[in-house]
C-alpha cells in the first residue's frame, strides 16, 4: 500500500519500461523501413561453378534480368569446388539480408547432404529457397557406331551383354551419374560407370570408342546429336524437350515416375526477412518469364519452373528423396 501511494516513485519506475517500448517500437520501425527499401546497393549472385559453364551461362542471364526487376545491379561471382559446397557455404554464412544468393544446383543442396556427414552447412537450416529457376534434364546417349537405334534397342543389348557397356559421367555422385544408376535400378541393365572429370573428356572418350553411353546435359547434347556421332535414345524428364521433339522421355518408354533432372534453383542465407525473399522471387520469376529469357533457356534444352519459395523447398526435398536410395545402395561417402 506505501508503494501505490507513492506516485513518483511508480513514476520512476514505469519510466525504463516506456523507454524500453518505444525503442523496440522505433526499431521495428526502421527494420520495416529498411525491408521496404529493399535493394538499396548491388545483390551478388554466388554461382558454384567456373566461369563459361552452361550453369554459369544461364545463371549470367538470370542475373541481368533481376537487375532489370530489382532496379539494382545483380552481379555473378563464381565461387567453384567441392562440388558446389564452397558457394554454398559461402551463402549459408553470410549477412541474412537478402544481398548475397546462391544459384545452387542438385548437387550442393541435394546430393552432397546425403554423402558428407561433415558437411558444413544442412540446406534445411542454413539457407532458404527463393525460387526453383529452372531443370536441367539428362539426355541417355550412345555413340552412334553402336547401330543401336532406339532406348528399347540399349536396354536389350545392355542385358544381352552385362557389363560390357560403360557409361561416363563428370564424376561420382554426380547428378548425371546417379540419373545413370537410376536407370539401372529402373531398366534391369548392368552398365559399368566410368567417372571422368567433368563432361569434356567424357564426350572425347564416347566419341573415341572407350565408353559406349552417357547421361549427357541437355544443354551439350544437341549438337552431337545434329553431327551424327551420337544417338538420343531418350530424356529423363518427364516431359519432351523442345530442342529434341522426337526424342521420347524414359517415362513413357515403359518406366512409369522415371524422373531425373539436375534443378537449378536460387537460395539465401537463413533468418532473410520474409518480405525480403519475396521481393527476390518476384524478381527472379519476372527474369524467368522475359521473352530474352524463354528463347534462350528454351533453346538450350532447359525447363523454366520459376515458382514460389514454398515450392522450390518442396522441390528439393524431394530431390533429397528421390536420392537417398541410389546413394545409400552404392554406399557414396565422403
Amino acid at each position: 500500500m506505501q508503494f501505490l501511494a507513492n506516485p513518483g516513485r511508480v513514476r520512476a519506475l514505469l519510466r525504463p519500461l516506456a523507454l524500453a517500448v518505444l525503442t523496440a517500437a522505433s526499431l521495428g520501425s526502421t527494420a520495416a523501413g529498411a525491408a521496404g527499401e529493399f535493394p538499396s546497393k548491388p545483390v551478388r549472385l554466388v554461382v558454384p561453378f567456373s566461369p563459361g559453364g552452361s550453369t554459369d551461362v544461364i545463371a549470367r542471364l538470370v542475373a541481368k534480368q533481376m537487375a532489370s526487376q530489382l532496379g539494382q545491379p545483380v552481379l555473378v561471382e563464381n565461387k567453384d569446388g567441392a562440388s558446389g559446397a564452397i558457394a554454398t557455404d559461402y551463402v549459408a554464412r553470410a549477412t541474412p539480408d537478402g544481398y548475397t544468393l546462391c544459384y545452387c544446383t542438385t548437387g550442393s543442396i541435394a546430393i552432397l547432404p546425403l554423402i558428407d556427414s561433415k558437411l558444413s552447412y544442412k540446406p534445411e537450416r542454413d539457407l532458404v529457397a527463393v525460387t526453383h529457376a529452372l531443370n536441367q534434364p539428362f539426355v541417355v546417349v550412345v555413340r552412334s557406331s553402336l547401330g543401336i537405334d532406339n532406348f528399347k534397342d540399349f536396354v536389350a543389348r545392355a542385358k544381352a551383354e552385362p557389363g560390357k557397356f560403360g557409361f561416363g559421367s563428370p564424376g561420382a555422385a554426380t547428378p548425371s551419374h546417379l540419373t545413370g544408376e537410376l536407370l539401372k535400378m529402373a531398366t534391369g541393365i548392368d552398365i559399368r560407370h566410368v567417372p571422368y572429370r567433368g563432361d569434356t573428356p567424357a564426350v572425347q572418350d564416347l566419341l573415341g570408342g572407350h565408353i559406349e553411353a552417357m547421361m549427357l546435359s541437355a544443354v551439350s547434347v544437341k549438337p552431337l546429336v545434329d553431327s551424327g556421332k551420337v544417338k538420343a535414345l531418350a530424356v529423363s524428364s518427364t516431359t519432351r524437350l523442345a530442342t529434341l521433339p522426337d526424342v521420347p522421355t524414359v517415362a513413357e518408354l515403359g518406366y512409369p515416375g522415371f524422373q531425373t533432372n539436375n534443378l537449378q534453383a536460387i537460395f539465401a542465407p537463413a533468418g532473410t526477412p520474409p518480405d525480403v525473399v519475396a521481393k527476390l522471387n518476384t524478381a527472379a520469376v519476372g527474369a524467368l518469364q522475359t521473352a530474352e529469357a524463354k528463347e534462350k533457356i528454351a533453346g538450350q534444352g532447359l525447363i523454366i519452373v520459376a515458382d514460389s519459395p514454398a515450392s522450390a523447398a518442396r522441390s528439393m526435398k524431394e530431390e533429397s528423396a528421390r536420392w537417398a536410395p541410389v546413394v545409400h545402395k552404392l554406399d557414396l561417402k565422403r
